[in-house]
């Protein structure tokens, strides 16, 4: 297989392009200024995806477990938060004008329900008749793809918070939860990496790619579930340990202005 076997599937390209002017376009109606980390972020994100399904990475996923993994990461570890990160309130403003949309949204945010969500898909999906139907069929195919886009973004909108006026989850909540959740993803990583055999018969059986035994493959899939996720996971406890660090530093400011506006 060639690098450069590109499959620019109109209904992602499209999907991709359209979620990029309704971006656009909510930016327009915001009266805020543009906040280019936020606009780089959420391109980053959306690219990241749009690679993932595009790109050569989902051609060698059906001859490959290690690609087709890091096709899930890239799905539900690396885009979800670029895109959530370049989110803003101002954007989000139509989502908390009805109060059962708010109450839905918070609901489906909050970390019990969301890390919930995010590890039985992952697992489900995993299941061996579960994910050798997803290979055979196409519809299973896009559907495993949407639901991982769709846990991958409830997961991490409480980390990233787009919307503080939902979030009621203090960063020392959040790292426990990014433990607690790591757990089982590290125990399915594992389980491809310390597997004496092949996990899935479709790639024990499909066309070998750059002469790699499906062991060694399913060991590399391992790995890269494991560590990319545990490399996200770094990141994530980084970004919350300064938020809480400039949250606190505002608090003593505001603590230090009090007495002497008093005075």
């Amino acid at each position: 297989m060639a690098w450069d076997a590109w499959d620019l599937k109109p209904t992602v390209v499209g999907g991709a392009f359209a979620v990029v002017m309704l971006y656009s376009s909510a930016l327009l109606r915001d009266e805020a200024p543009v906040d280019w980390r936020r606009l780089g972020a959420f391109l980053l994100g959306v690219a990241a995806m749009l690679l993932a399904l595009v790109s050569p990475i989902d051609a060698a996923s059906h001859r490959l477990l290690s690609m087709h993994m890091l096709q899930h990461v890239l799905l539900s570890t690396v885009g979800p938060p670029l895109v959530l990160l370049g989110l803003s309130p101002g954007l989000l403003a139509p989502l908390t004008r009805w109060e059962s949309a708010r109450r839905l949204l918070r609901l489906a945010t909050n970390p019990v329900v969301a890390g919930t969500l995010f590890m039985i898909n992952m697992w489900l999906w995993h299941i061996p008749v579960l994910y050798e139907t997803a290979l055979n069929d196409l519809g299973v195919h896009i559907t495993m793809h949407v639901a991982f886009m769709a846990t991958g973004l409830l997961f991490w909108w409480p980390v990233v918070r787009p919307l503080p006026e939902l979030a009621r989850t203090s960063e020392i909540v959040l790292v426990l939860y990014l433990i607690a959740t790591g757990f089982p993803m590290g125990l399915l990583s594992l389980l491809f990496f310390a597997s004496g055999s092949p996990v899935y018969d479709y790639y024990d059986t499909a066309e070998r790619l750059w002469g790699v035994s499906p062991l060694i493959d399913q060991q590399i899939a391992g790995l890269i579930m494991g560590a990319l996720g545990e490399a996200a996971a770094f990141v994530a406890v980084t970004f919350l340990f300064f938020r809480f660090l400039d949250r606190e530093e505002a608090r003593e400011a505001a603590s230090a202005a009090g007495p002497a506006d008093a005075a």
